[in-house]
């Protein structure tokens, strides 16, 4: 066969179907491929070559609807459980025996239906137990793709929004694509210029390793053209774009569970029984548009008042905290920080130490299984314990008197908007072009580049630089203003010298001008000082702020207003501008913790079901940047205090005033607190130390409850603790603490 790749007929206006083109009946009015769901003339070359080819067409057909109710349960369970079931599971869930279930497996991996590893089934087609590079988050669990078409089928095949992570097959940068509307329709692509190859190659009747091996994801077509240039020119393929590949898996494994009785669908999350609600004519009292910390906290709560509330999400349950933010970042940068104390450890006379990282890899799946099962602890098997919770998974939208999800009205008294935030992306001229991380794609890197650009000195920045430099990266941090801008500037400043001394480059207070792709990976062109400067990396990782979720959902018809910055504007009782809808969490664009987002949502279910009598507070909110030191801070900085009309007082002590650093060996950081001149009342805390997260509450609690320095110098604090710095501090509002002996004062 001849390289098919410059014949495709991308180009071409799409045309109707003939009636010649191959397909078999899977069950009654299912066929494989399933032709309807293919518009693109590209998608139907290639479906052509591939299944017209005889070997998988024959292989795949005819076979029996027992075998078939063994094929079925098989994906059932491997959707559901993130892996190959048992010999045992299987048989109970196609109601056969374990010697019944042996012969029938031995026919599908006749028809290379699936894997079969001795007396084990590794894999059935999409799905695979072996590490191919393509991961795919559905229902909570991350699942092995057999190649770049099966990854992209698995969302149409159960019905259900994914997440793909995988990477260029010839540079190795990484690939993120999400779905929409039941796996049928992309909602994103990183970078924007992917690209795949669909192999048409089927060898020695194992398409593992001749269609599959070949048939890969590419960050762009440049890549794609190199990669195949390495290869003999003689093996067939079809280049198709990332929405092409999308239909094309639609085409080939949509009919794999299309068909069924209900009965016999998965248990999965996203299909449990959505009822209609019979207490209140059919209406639900309190609807939820988003399942993540916020859509929980909204609808737990709501529950506990006797509410019947409708839970709608869209794609991996659990949000971002638990799947792509806090707690994968805080196990990975805890991996890293043990590195570090190997190479530090030298401070203590007589000790030596030595760490090495011996498999990224394997650390990464171990951050993986912790995420798993935090999400479905806390998420997946919570939605049973709550009989006033229907869930339903799907894109939603704002209608008249309630939502619609998947073309179903789910009429609503009161609404939360909880659709969280995703990775922002600066408009740097040339940045579509290049392939770039972001803290999403960043924590599911399995290979280390020697060298990255981070672009933004925020939270999320600072701590992802320090990690990456601490697991052996060099790595280059550019900033517009300086290193963590809302924080006190000593702290900023402070934290910028640690960075250096671990080798990290600061580069602050810039301009962005252009960034573009090299042979050896990006350079960033910046301004500084009016002198323009390129820095250059082997991948970089953008880290500026985060962009509210608000697409899609119908908000200007229905009088929904939206801040500057892209957040739902709300008042103090978490309102909207339209009459019965709240919103809360990072769709809001303020307070962009989880803890807030869970406690804003919260006050928008009761607020929604009780009359709007409470408050949104944030003046005792905790904020903590996970770098070493930690950063932790409540209340106002210094400037804020003043800009707000205080006369202000402030002390701040170095931690060689603090014994806990002393005996830690470890003096790095500071504390500044904050006070009104007058009353003497703390009105922030500001604490850089490698154990301050652990003490901000102390101070959260004084702030609170409107406490002065001066109730802190009184209260009695554990000696050798880094939290007793804050009484420390507040002491030398007026004292020179040097000069006390061990807990006096």
């Amino acid at each position: 066969m001849n390289d098919c790749c410059a014949s495709s007929s991308r180009d071409k206006p799409a045309v109707s179907q003939p009636a010649t083109l191959p397909s078999f009946a899977v069950r009654p009015d299912v066929t494989f491929p399933d032709w309807s769901a293919v518009t693109l003339p590209a998608v139907r070359d290639a479906l052509q070559a591939m299944v017209g080819s005889d070997h998988v067409l024959n292989r795949w057909s005819g076979y029996d609807p027992t075998t078939d109710r063994v094929r079925v349960a098989l994906l059932q369970l491997y959707a559901e459980d993130g892996q190959a079931p048992a010999i045992g599971a299987l048989a109970e869930r196609a109601s056969l025996s374990e010697t019944a279930i042996w012969p029938l497996l031995a026919e599908l991996r006749r028809r290379d239906l699936v894997v079969l590893d001795g007396e084990q089934i590794v894999g059935a087609y999409p799905f695979t137990d072996r590490d191919t590079g393509h991961r795919v988050t559905l229902d909570g669990h991350v699942l092995n793709a057999m190649c770049a078409v099966d990854a992209l089928g698995i969302g149409a095949m159960t019905g259900r929004d994914v997440a793909i992570a995988s990477q260029c097959r010839h540079c190795g940068a990484p690939i993120r694509i999400t779905t929409r509307e039941r796996g049928r329709a992309l909602a994103a692509v990183a970078p924007s210029t992917a690209v795949m190859w669909q192999s048409v190659r089927y060898e020695g009747g194992c398409a593992a390793s001749s269609l599959c091996a070949t048939t890969a994801f590419f960050c762009s077509d440049e890549h794609l053209s190199l990669w195949r240039d390495e290869r003999s020119a003689d093996k067939p393929g079809f280049r198709l774009s990332i929405e092409e590949g999308l239909q094309a898996g639609r085409a080939l494994f949509g009919p794999s569970l299309a068909g069924l009785d209900t009965a016999s669908k998965s248990t999965a999350v996203a299909s449990r029984p959505f009822p209609a609600n019979g207490r209140n004519g059919g209406t639900y009292d309190l609807v939820v548009i988003g399942a993540g910390s916020a859509g929980f906290s909204a609808a737990i709560t709501a529950a506990d008042q006797g509410a019947q509330v409708a839970l709608i999400g869209s794609g991996t349950i659990g949000g971002t905290c638990v799947n792509v933010g806090c707690v994968p970042s805080k196990t990975l940068i805890r991996a890293a920080e043990t590195l570090h104390n190997a190479r530090v450890a030298a401070r203590f006379a007589g000790i030596t130490a030595e760490a090495e990282l011996a498999d990224w890899r394997g650390t990464v799946r171990q951050k993986d299984a912790l995420v798993s099962e935090l999400r479905r602890a806390k998420y997946v098997d919570l939605l049973p314990a709550y009989n006033g919770i229907a869930y339903r998974d799907g894109p939603a939208r704002l209608v008249d008197d309630g939502v619609e999800v998947n073309g179903t009205r789910i009429p609503a008294g009161k609404i939360i908007i909880a659709t969280g935030a995703r990775p922002a992306i600066p408009a740097i001229p040339g940045i579509e072009t290049v392939p770039y991380l972001t803290s999403t794609s960043a924590l599911e890197l399995e290979k280390l580049p020697s060298s990255l650009l981070v672009i933004g000195g925020g939270y999320i920045g600072a701590e992802l630089a320090q990690m990456f430099a601490r697991a052996g990266v060099k790595v280059t941090l550019v900033c517009r203003s300086r290193l963590l801008p809302e924080a006190e500037p000593e702290i900023g400043a402070a934290l910028t010298g640690y960075f250096e001394d671990e080798g990290i480059t600061v580069v602050s207070g810039i301009a962005y001008r252009t960034i573009r792709k090299t042979e050896g990976g990006v350079s960033l062109t910046v301004t500084r000082d009016g002198e323009d400067i390129a820095v250059g990396a082997d991948q970089v990782l953008i880290s500026t702020g985060r962009t509210p979720n608000i697409e899609g959902l119908g908000f200007a018809e229905h009088g929904i207003a939206i801040s500057p910055k892209g957040g739902i504007v709300v008042d103090d009782r978490m309102r909207t501008t339209r009459a019965g809808i709240y919103a809360a969490g990072d769709v809001t664009g303020r307070d962009q913790f989880v803890y807030m987002a869970a406690y804003g949502a919260k006050l928008a279910a009761k607020n929604a079901l009780n009359g709007d009598s409470l408050r949104y507070d944030n003046s005792a909110m905790p904020a903590i940047v996970f770098t070493d030191p930690q950063v932790a801070s409540v209340g106002l900085i210094e400037a804020a205090a003043r800009a707000a009309g205080h006369a202000v007082r402030v002390s701040t002590i170095g931690l060689d005033q603090v014994p806990r650093a002393l005996a830690a060996r470890d003096t790095r950081g500071l504390i500044k607190l904050v006070a009104d001149a007058g009353s003497g009342r703390l009105l922030g805390a500001h604490i850089l130390a490698p154990e301050g997260a652990d003490s901000i509450q102390t101070a959260t609690l004084a702030i609170r409850q409107g406490l002065s320095v001066d109730d802190l110098a009184d209260t009695i604090f554990p000696y050798l603790t880094t939290v007793e710095g804050l009484k420390l501090a507040a002491l030398a509002f007026d004292r020179d603490v040097a000069k006390l002996s061990c807990c006096a004062g």
